[in-house]
């Protein structure tokens, strides 16, 4: 029997050494509030293992860094300013318990992008089973600080997403450790005909296309951003900093050209004053 190809993929894209100390290990955590005998709230931080991440509880805090945390945000927020856009009704999760069904561990992904959810009210959670829907994309950006949950992202989940029928995964991933700049690396899967993943193969520009969404994915010049593209149009999908900074320069270009056009029209009127 040939070998799954998420496994051909994980070993040649992930491979955690010896390198990986207790330490480093420890730094990602889950914190969970627990109500005590008395009835207080305390706040316990616990080992982020593999069946914590997998399977985590609705008010579970997973902490993971600020790069994890800015990735995953950036991209749920670009893809919801879209589908604003677009008709249908889709919606953007961002870091939401997924209750796959029976039996089957409940991850909460970074991002997932669901069509044809009927009820507008803000879920506390996604239950595949009664919304009648899954997401035809989800998105894990890698946490590096654990290579027992980078392992999770590259390997179970994709076992996982492949069973419940996800059309397409994508990958954030990266291996760099403690404060040393992230380098990111896009890997995608997408169903085929008999319901296995197969890799999204990248264009000639490195991107991926998410045939769900109509959206490429690529990793930025300076290789810590992944950067979002319209498939259709190449148009970059843009944050509000970098709207507003658009927006800056063509306002100075229009005060600019103003001026211009100020400076030529009492130029011509000094010049018909002179005949």
């Amino acid at each position: 029997m040939a070998e799954p190809v998420w496994r051909a993929l994980e070993a040649r894209q992930w491979a955690p050494g010896s390198t990986v100390s207790e330490e480093t290990e420890e730094r990602s955590v889950l914190q969970r509030w627990i109500e005590l005998p008395d009835g207080s709230l305390e706040l316990l931080e616990l080992p982020l293992t593999p069946e914590l991440f997998l399977d985590p509880e609705l008010d579970d805090k997973m902490v993971q860094g600020e790069w994890h945390g800015n990735t995953g945000a950036e991209i749920s927020s670009l893809l919801r300013a879209w589908f604003k856009q677009q008709p249908g009704g889709v919606r953007v999760l961002y870091d939401m318990k997924h209750l796959l069904g029976p039996g089957l561990p409940a991850p909460a992904p970074d991002v997932s992008v669901v069509h044809g959810l009927r009820d507008p009210t803000p879920l506390d959670s996604l239950d595949l089973q009664k919304e009648g829907v899954r997401p035809s994309l989800v998105i894990e950006v890698v946490s590096p600080l654990s290579a027992r949950v980078r392992e999770t992202d590259l390997g179970r989940k994709v076992q996982l997403y492949q069973r419940v029928g996800i059309p397409e995964y994508l990958i954030v991933d990266t291996s760099a450790r403690k404060r040393a700049r992230r380098v990111y690396s896009l890997l995608g899967y997408r169903l085929d005909a008999t319901g296995r993943y197969q890799p999204i193969q990248p264009d000639a520009q490195g991107r991926l296309r998410s045939e769900t969404t109509g959206i490429l994915f690529q990793v930025g010049p300076t290789g810590d951003r992944v950067l979002l593209f319209e498939a259709a149009t190449g148009r970059q999908l843009l944050n509000l900093e970098e709207l507003d900074e658009r927006a800056q320069t063509a306002e100075a270009r229009a005060q600019a050209a103003e001026a211009e056009a100020a400076r030529l029209r009492a130029e011509i009127e000094r010049l018909r004053g002179n005949r």
